[in-house]
C-alpha cells in the first residue's frame, strides 16, 4: 500500500439542461419518420404556396442527395408542374454528382497474378485495362491485396508500385481504356479528385544572368514552374478542359506561400477523339532554394464531362424525316452514294440543351455508326461537323465492307448528361530542386 486512500469507482454525473430534456422527450415521443416518408413530405412541400417552404424543401432534398433519388423519380409524373420541375432539377444534380464521383473498388486477393487483379479492379469500376501483348511487356508478378472501399486510381497505382508497372494511354484512339506495361511507375507526386488522377512530372528552375554592357551591370533572373499530367477514368468522358490549371494554395516546408506568375483563367479546349491524357505547365513566382518541399500544393482544373450514353436507331433512310428521343431530334438532310459501297450521310441533330463554351465541345458529344444489311459496320472515312441554325450537322463518309454493302441501320450515340465543374487536386510533400548555379 502507498498510504493513499483507495480509489472508489463512482458513476459519472450527467447534467442535462431542462431544454435538452424536453428535446430528448420530444424525440422519444415523436421519432423521425422513415426516410421514404420524410422525402415524400419534402417533395410535397416543393409545390407549397409559400416560397420559403418550397425553398427549404429544395435545400433539404439537395443535402439528402442520392438518398432521395427513388422518391424523386416517382415525382416526375406528379400532377403539380412545380414538383415535376424541381424534382427533375434535383435528379439532374444527383446524376451529375454520381458522374463526378470516383469509382470505389473493393477486392481481396491472395497470391494472384497482377494482370488478373488489374482486370477485376477495372471491371468493378466500369473501366478498361489492357495488359501484356500486343501492348508491350508486362511484369505479371503475383501479389496479395486487400482493397476495402478504395478509389479506383489509388488501387491501380498501388498495384503498379508493387509490381514494377506503369500506366500509359492506349495508342489506338478508338480503343477505350489505359494500358499497363512494364516499367518504373516513377516517384511522381500524385493527387486524386473524383475520376481524375494528377501527376507532377517535373519541377524546373531557370537562373538567367544578363550582363548589360551599356550600364555595365549584371541582372540575375529566376523562374520556376511545374509540369503536370492528368488522366481520367475512361467511363468518365471529358469533352472540354481549361487550357491552364490555376493555383489555389501552395505552402513550402519553411512556410513560404506560393503565388502564380501568370494571370488566372484562360481559354478552353475541346478534346480530340480518343484523348486520354492532358499535360500542362504552371508557372509560379520563384520558390526560395532554401525550401526543400512543397508541403501543400492545390490546383483547380476546369472540365466539361458527359455521361449516361444513349442511342437513337434509324432504320428508314428517308430524308427530312425526324426521329425523336428524349430532347433529341435527328433527321437525314441527304443520303448520297458517289460509288458503290460508299455512302455520304448528312445528319442534323437538334437538341434542347444550352450551347457549351467552347461550342466545339458539341462535336465531341455525338458518335455515329452505320451498319449494313448483313450486320457489318461501315468504316468511317471522314467526319465533318458544323454548327448551323438548325443544330449540329454531321457530314459522314462511310465505306462498306464490299460493293454490295447497303445501309441497314444508323446509330447516333449521344450523352444523357453534360456538366461543367472544377476539380481540385492537392499534392503533398512535393520535392523541390534545391541546387544553385555556380
Amino acid at each position: 500500500m502507498d498510504g493513499k486512500s483507495p480509489r472508489v469507482w463512482r458513476p459519472a454525473r450527467i447534467v442535462v439542461a431542462p431544454l435538452a430534456v424536453l428535446l430528448i422527450l420530444e424525440q422519444a415521443a415523436f421519432p423521425q419518420p422513415p426516410e421514404p416518408v420524410r422525402v415524400a413530405a419534402l417533395i410535397k412541400d416543393l409545390g407549397d404556396s409559400d416560397f420559403a417552404t418550397r425553398r427549404g424543401a429544395y435545400q433539404r432534398l439537395a443535402k439528402l442527395g442520392a438518398a432521395g433519388r427513388a422518391e424523386l423519380e416517382k415525382s416526375l409524373t406528379a400532377a403539380d408542374p412545380e414538383i415535376r420541375l424541381r424534382a427533375g432539377q434535383l435528379l439532374e444534380a444527383i446524376r451529375a454528382d454520381d458522374l463526378w464521383a470516383p469509382r470505389i473498388v473493393t477486392l481481396e486477393a491472395t497470391d494472384q497474378p497482377a494482370a488478373e487483379i488489374l482486370k477485376r479492379l477495372a471491371a468493378q469500376a466500369g473501366n478498361h485495362i489492357h495488359v501484356g501483348d500486343p501492348y508491350g511487356q508486362f511484369a505479371d508478378a503475383k501479389l496479395s491485396v486487400n482493397f476495402s472501399a478504395v478509389e479506383y486510381w489509388q488501387a491501380i497505382d498501388d498495384v503498379c508500385r508493387q509490381t514494377g508497372n506503369r500506366v500509359r494511354p492506349h495508342y489506338d484512339a478508338h480503343t477505350p481504356g489505359m494500358v499497363v506495361s512494364a516499367g518504373s511507375p516513377g516517384e511522381f507526386p500524385r493527387a486524386y479528385s473524383g475520376p481524375v488522377r494528377g501527376l507532377i512530372t517535373s519541377a524546373k528552375r531557370h537562373f538567367i544572368e544578363e550582363l548589360s554592357y551599356e550600364e555595365h551591370k549584371s541582372d540575375l533572373t529566376h523562374s520556376f514552374h511545374l509540369n503536370l499530367q492528368f488522366n481520367w477514368e475512361d467511363r468518365f468522358a471529358i469533352v472540354g478542359y481549361a487550357t491552364q490549371p490555376e493555383l489555389v494554395e501552395g505552402v513550402t516546408d519553411n512556410g513560404v506561400i506560393l503565388s502564380a506568375a501568370q494571370p488566372s483563367g484562360g481559354g478552353w479546349n475541346a478534346t480530340s477523339r480518343g484523348l486520354r491524357q492532358v499535360t500542362a505547365s504552371l508557372k509560379l513566382n520563384p520558390v526560395p532554394v532554401s525550401a526543400k518541399t512543397l508541403e501543400t500544393f492545390t490546383i483547380r482544373w476546369g472540365l466539361i464531362a458527359i455521361g449516361e450514353p444513349k442511342t437513337i436507331e434509324i432504320k428508314q433512310f428517308e430524308v427530312d424525316k425526324p426521329h425523336a428521343q428524349d430532347d433529341v431530334v435527328v433527321s437525314l438532310d441527304a443520303v448520297e452514294e458517289p460509288t458503290t459501297g460508299k455512302y455520304i450521310l448528312t445528319i442534323n441533330v437538334l437538341r434542347d440543351l444550352a450551347l457549351p463554351d467552347p461550342q466545339e465541345v458539341l462535336f465531341r458529344e455525338y458518335e455515329v455508326e452505320l451498319i449494313d444489311q448483313n450486320g457489318t459496320a461501315f468504316r468511317i472515312q471522314n467526319l465533318s461537323p458544323a454548327l448551323t441554325d438548325r443544330g449540329v450537322q454531321l457530314r459522314v463518309t462511310f465505306m462498306g465492307d464490299s460493293a454490295e454493302s447497303k445501309p441497314g441501320l444508323l446509330k447516333l450515340h449521344y450523352p444523357g448528361l453534360r456538366t461543367k465543374r472544377d476539380v481540385h487536386l492537392t499534392f503533398r510533400d512535393v520535392p523541390l530542386p534545391i541546387e544553385k548555379p555556380e
